[in-house]
């Protein structure tokens, strides 16, 4: 009778969590061996492996490069061996290397008109190396700054890029349905945000969004149109409504996050934000009017290892954004990626487990760099429990220690965060607007 009873009650527990895989900044460099270059603008993506397999480059790189085939394969092999079926996998954006248009110029000069179809090869390459990995896991992605026909920060509203980005992927949703594939299609083609209902029995809703329109730094290649960003703000309005009317449990993913970017700032020696002001300013508000319903946030860009908490007036953390580090390691981090649980009665995070590879060692498998709960001593991530994570980097020395050492995913010679200017960073943890952030490092 006891042995039923423990059945019954492991398999509830089971049912009651759900995990999941979560990726970042892949920046795949089809261009690593440039010997291959031609052979890959004139054959179908599905020989690309075949073709990588024949180079004498069969290691995954180091740093200040970002990744080529060997490390997208290792990267792959080692979240599936983690989790060969998780609910569902999040990849927060960049999938393209960087520079990948004018590498193209400089390795295929005799292709010249083949930049778009190299581009389309290169993003359906990834998303069938995905399904032939995980071929029955919901892939939920969303768009990078790098990710476009035309350059860094550059995606075209309305644009071919959204289409056929969204084609590449609508059969990783796993919806089986050629209608629901084609709604999802059409909606990603007018700006590239999407929502996602899950169907593993928590009521979830992703909504995936595409805040390069965002970014001070976005133009439109193509012919302007409207204003993106304005537009997608509208609609992110009006879906929260949505949801909170609905009383709707909402993760919000994207790309590019709001608040300082620290590095940029401290580099420059002038605040810098992600975004515009303008649209910085309307999201905190929109974050702040539906907390209620936003149970979890997750972004990427920054490489590292991070997260972003929203005080309200009050000085109540009430929300926050997960930053996912990269697989690139081209600023100095180590590849990375994160396996995630979630509660799916309550859809909230209750921790993180994050694995890194050590590419300054070569042959050394993959492992894992450390439990989120455990390492902060903590359960749960939720706005509170990260408030208390902010306190003790800032009055513990042993924590400050972990902080600055998984900020780069446990690479020790890599600039950036220090014992001199961590307070910065920590600022930028809980400082989301230029005022704040003033205010932060005067009082620090």
């Amino acid at each position: 009778m006891l042995l039923v009873i423990g059945i019954i009650q492991a398999l509830f527990a089971q049912e009651k969590h759900g995990n999941i895989i979560c990726a970042s900044d892949i920046h795949f460099n089809p261009y690593y061996d440039s010997t291959l270059v031609s052979k890959l603008v004139t054959s179908p993506y599905r020989q690309w492996a075949a073709i990588f397999a024949t180079s004498a480059i069969q290691q995954p790189n180091t740093y200040n490069s970002d990744a080529n085939f060997p490390l997208l394969k290792s990267v792959l092999a080692a979240m599936k061996k983690q989790n060969p079926s998780p609910a569902f996998m999040v990849i927060t954006g960049d999938f393209l290397c960087h520079n990948f248009q004018s590498n193209f110029k400089r390795y295929a000069p005799a292709y010249s008109d083949s930049l778009k179809s190299f581009t389309d090869k290169t993003i359906r390459f990834m998303a069938m190396l995905f399904n032939q990995y995980f071929p029955k896991t919901v892939v939920l992605p969303v768009l990078g700054n790098n990710d476009s026909y035309c350059g860094d920060y550059m995606v075209e509203a309305d644009g071919a890029f959204l289409n056929m980005f969204a084609k590449a992927w609508a059969p990783l949703q796993r919806n089986h349905n050629t209608m629901m594939d084609k709604v999802f299609v059409n909606n990603f083609s007018k700006g590239g945000y999407y929502t996602y209902a899950l169907r593993d029995g928590s009521g979830g809703k992703l909504m995936m969004l595409n805040t390069v329109f965002f970014s001070a730094k976005y133009t439109n290649c193509g012919t302007p149109t409207g204003n993106p960003a304005s537009e997608e703000l509208g609609w992110i309005s009006r879906t929260l409504k949505q949801c909170a009317q609905r009383k709707s449990k909402v993760w919000i993913a994207f790309h590019i996050p709001p608040g300082i970017d620290v590095n940029s700032t401290l580099y420059n020696k002038k605040i810098t934000t992600m975004w515009a002001n303008s649209c910085n300013t309307a999201f905190i508000n929109l974050l702040t009017q539906y907390a209620p319903v936003i149970r979890a946030g997750l972004s990427g860009h920054t490489h590292m290892d991070d997260f972003r908490l929203l005080y309200n007036s009050a000085g109540t953390p009430i929300s926050f954004f997960h930053i996912v580090p990269a697989v690139s390691p081209l600023f100095g981090n180590n590849p990375g990626f994160q396996c995630m649980n979630y509660n799916k009665t309550t859809f909230t995070l209750t921790d993180i487990q994050t694995h890194y590879l050590d590419v300054s060692k070569p042959g050394i498998p993959w492992a894992l760099e450390y439990d989120y709960d455990k390492t902060y001593g903590i359960t749960g991530i939720n706005p509170l429990s990260l408030d208390a994570v902010r306190k003790k980097i800032a009055a513990n020395p042993a924590y400050l220690n972990h902080y600055i050492n998984f900020y780069n995913v446990n690479n020790p010679a890599a600039s950036g965060i220090n014992q001199q200017n961590w307070k910065s960073y920590w600022c930028g943890t809980g400082s989301l607007t230029k005022a704040d952030f003033i205010s932060c490092t005067a009082v620090q």
